[in-house]
């Protein structure tokens, strides 16, 4: 737009469709009207003209820049503003910010509803609001659906791709005619592209290169205390594909949260004093249902000296208010292609059974139901954790740290960390060494009916060569939580990348998870009856 036309404009006077402000210190009320726009058929707004309507400009500054990028962040969903830059003189500048009618009504800004009355702006009614939310499809989004411009085939990570479809096949949730050796057919199965382009969906499971997708961050954090006063671990602030991010949020719960562990017989069993299982699909469900046009929000972890919050931009469908979440439910996913391709991978076990897992897992473990609250912007989930005096604290801190050095635990840390129980001398060596327990051949056998039916419980419809290989894999970690993926190729002739997808498998559906990192660190498995062992 030039000088010329935008005179013309101004001349015309403010209307349904067009308004003028004197600066950019009015862009709050701007926004609202812009909100307004979208929620109508579109408009215009400019700043840089007074009240009386003479078109002046005003200085224009870096500043200026980014007070305009901050107020529109504040759109839910996201919002396209194109917005240009007029030269009225030598000095200053009319901004112009357009918008077209939004195809994702309703909107809102900083939280309410806006519409256009003649040549006002003013807050929708409840009723209006619902009318419009019903008629977009309700609770459901179709960002998923959309493509970035910016995005192509060479920003997906062609690997995790072909990992998910050898996964759905392997549990006959994907036709194993399906060619699973071209992502981008793969992605197409899935109904992820949008012709050759990767839609938002693929990329938020997928990418690798994230760099306009600010909803693909996770942030946690370990905070002294029980407020954000003090952190004593900034853990993460980082972009990820969903399963980098999802591997990022188990492990810096498992590295903050204390495990307890128990003897049972001949084995050492571990627990996480919140149950792993329910976290699970907590983070699950935090990064699956999450609010992606919410671009400003993240899913993020917050663990205190009390208690773990796990949050998320988004609210519950309609169809489901948050006093009826312990009830049967049907499924009503936000994201339908991200949670399909999250099925099929048996991420999910099923749709619409997330809450009651999390529940059931407490209950196995005899620990307290968390709670879910929702304020209408954001779901939160909170869990009590136990607490413990400082020098507890200081003896479970000590006891890692000789642990990591080799020194192991001492006694009174080994007994605190196992609830007063001790463990066995072949337990204890391998606590310190990482051996293999040698047990006899009745304890083999239990260990290996163990494993099967784990394995039959959660992966009934595993495809036989892939269940042989799962067994073999969680068999050696059974007896060896340390044990190294060339010591078990070693030991069990199946190769590397095999025992690595096995690996994958068994992590994806909540069997095994990692405590520590590849080095120094070791395997903890949820068996079928819900409780927990590291070997």
């Amino acid at each position: 737009m030039d000088i010329t036309e935008l005179k013309k404009l101004v001349e015309a006077g403010e209307h349904e469709t067009f308004e003028y402000k004197e600066s950019t210190g009015q862009r709050v009320d701007a926004c609202e009207t812009l909100c307004a726009f979208l929620n109508g058929d579109g408009g215009m707004v400019v700043f840089g003209v007074t009240r009386k309507g003479k078109l002046t400009g005003q200085l224009v500054s870096d500043e200026t820049r980014r007070n305009l990028l901050e107020v529109f962040d504040k759109f839910e969903p996201a919002a396209d503003i194109e917005t240009e830059w007029v030269r009225v003189d030598e000095t200053h500048q009319a901004i112009v910010c357009r918008v077209t009618r939004g195809n994702v009504r309703p909107y809102v800004y900083d939280g309410r509803p806006y519409k256009r009355v003649q040549s006002s702006t003013t807050v929708m009614t409840q009723e209006e609001y619902n009318r419009m939310l019903s008629e977009r499809g309700g609770f459901i989004s179709d960002w998923e659906l959309q493509s970035n411009p910016h995005a192509t085939m060479d920003d997906i990570n062609a690997d995790e791709v072909l990992r998910t479809a050898k996964m759905a096949v392997s549990v006959g949730r994907l036709d194993a005619s399906v060619d699973i050796t071209d992502p981008k057919v793969i992605l197409k199965k899935f109904r992820l592209m949008d012709h050759d382009r990767p839609m938002n969906g693929a990329m938020v499971l997928f990418g690798k290169d994230l760099t306009y997708y600010p909803q693909c961050y996770l942030k946690a954090a370990k905070f002294a205390g029980t407020t954000k006063e003090v952190f004593d671990d900034v853990g993460i602030h980082e972009c990820g594909n969903f399963f980098e991010l999802f591997d990022k949020a188990m492990a810096f719960c498992f590295k903050h949260l204390k495990l307890r562990g128990e003897v049972k017989g001949k084995y050492r069993e571990e627990m996480l004093e919140v149950p792993a299982d329910a976290l699970r699909e907590s983070v699950i469900n935090a990064m699956a249902h999450r609010l992606y046009t919410s671009v400003g929000g993240s899913v993020s972890i917050a663990i205190y000296d009390d208690r773990v919050e796990i949050s998320n931009p988004g609210n519950f469908p309609p169809e489901l208010p948050l006093e009826k979440i312990r009830e049967d439910h049907g499924s009503f996913p936000r994201n339908p292609r991200i949670a399909d391709v999250l099925f099929r991978r048996k991420t999910i076990e099923a749709w619409g059974r997330g809450i009651n897992l999390i529940y059931s897992a407490c209950v196995r473990e005899g620990k307290p139901l968390p709670t879910i609250t929702c304020d209408g912007h954001s779901v939160k989930t909170v869990y009590k954790r136990q607490q413990v005096s400082q020098n507890c604290a200081k003896l479970i801190q000590r006891d890692e740290e000789n642990s990591q050095k080799g020194g192991g635990f001492s006694q009174s840390g080994k007994e605190l960390v196992q609830n007063g129980e001790k463990m066995d001398e072949d337990e204890e060596k391998q606590v310190q060494t990482g051996e293999e327990l040698i047990l006899t051949e009745e304890e083999m056998i239990q260990r290996t009916t163990k494993v099967i039916q784990t394995i039959e419980a959660v992966l009934p419809t595993l495809r036989k060569d892939a269940r042989a290989n799962a067994e073999r894999v969680l068999l050696e970690i059974a007896l060896n939580p340390y044990v190294k993926i060339s010591e078990m190729s070693i030991k069990t002739a199946i190769p590397q990348p095999t025992i690595k997808n096995a690996l994958g498998l068994l992590r994806n559906v909540g069997i095994l998870y990692r405590i520590g990192g590849d080095y120094g660190g070791h395997w903890m498995i949820s068996w079928k009856d819900g409780r927990s062992d590291n070997g």
